[in-house]
């Protein structure tokens, strides 16, 4: 079955990151279907519209200008890299700018549930210390919404070649999701195998791990990825997020694939917040890709 993706396309380098992260991953990258995504910078000349007026003039002579100019040329320099540098003929590329009017995060989750795509695909710089103290990039405030789509975030890439995928498993509703989304989208990438990680609390038994792991390497027979694919690996430790990087560090892999949330969370409020390890993987990943689960 043919996958959809929507790729976030902006105007600094990184918005190139996730379409160079996906020639690197999927040998069938030309069979892909993308949806490359501008969204305009919000304008203050569309307050009128928030109150319920009609747009003004220089609103949208600012808009269409912005669509002609910045937003057309990046995407038209996205769609040629994809024809002149990864050799594809352009014919699964659909291109779409739109005004930012409710902020981009926002644009890209409406956009992402109308579309139904498969996952989003974000581009993203490292942090600068700046950054770590004061957050607000569209890859972390999107991990603050209700998403119910998956979200890949893909970081600069490396210079040597990477692949495999760090399937990180708690038990959680969430990473089991993570799992399928995985199975389906890498199953008929032979180049790729699935590396099942658990990171157990000291005197976890052991029952509750093979639970863990069976649920998880049934969800990918499912998605017809064979035994030899398959890697089972389980550590025990307090913290989870420094056994998970440590790693994603130590195995190269091309993403590290977690649920939102983790097993921990009970009520529809904890629900909606993203877990540490979730937050701390997006500040803290380097060359790898992150994969998010709702």
């Amino acid at each position: 079955m043919q996958k959809e993706l929507l790729l976030a396309i902006g105007d600094d380098r990184a918005a190139s990151y996730n379409l160079r992260f996906l020639k690197d991953v999927f040998d069938s990258f030309c069979d892909l279907k993308l949806t490359l995504f501008y969204a305009a910078p919000r304008s203050a000349l569309w307050d009128r519209q928030d109150a319920g007026l009609p747009p003004s003039e220089d609103a949208v002579s600012e808009f269409v200008a912005h669509k002609k100019g910045k937003g057309r040329k990046a995407l038209d320099d996205a769609k040629r890299w994809i024809t002149d540098i990864a050799g594809c003929d352009g014919g699964n590329i659909c291109t779409k700018v739109v005004q930012s009017r409710l902020g981009t995060a926002r644009e890209l989750i409406c956009e992402a549930r109308e579309g139904l795509y498969d996952a989003l695909i974000l581009g993203r710089k490292g942090f600068t210390w700046f950054e770590e103290i004061f957050e607000n990039s569209v890859c972390h405030e999107l991990l603050w919404q209700d998403i119910d789509f998956p979200i890949w975030v893909c970081k600069r890439p490396s210079r040597t070649p990477r692949q495999n995928v760090l399937l990180c498993l708690d038990g959680s509703e969430p990473s089991l999701r993570m799992a399928d989304h995985v199975g389906y989208m890498l199953a008929d990438e032979p180049r790729h195998s699935f590396i099942l990680f658990h990171v157990a609390q000291k005197g976890y038994a052991a029952s509750s791990s093979d639970r863990i792991f069976g649920e998880a390497l049934a969800i990918l027979a499912e998605h017809g990825v064979p035994d030899e694919r398959i890697e089972i690996k389980m550590v025990t430790g307090r913290n989870a997020f420094k056994a998970i990087l440590k790693e994603a560090r130590a195995g190269h892999y091309a993403a590290v694939a977690v649920g939102r949330r983790g097993e921990g969370a009970q009520t529809r409020k904890e629900n909606l917040f993203p877990s540490t390890v979730c937050v701390n993987l997006l500040r803290q990943l380097q060359e790898t890709a992150l994969w998010i689960s709702k």
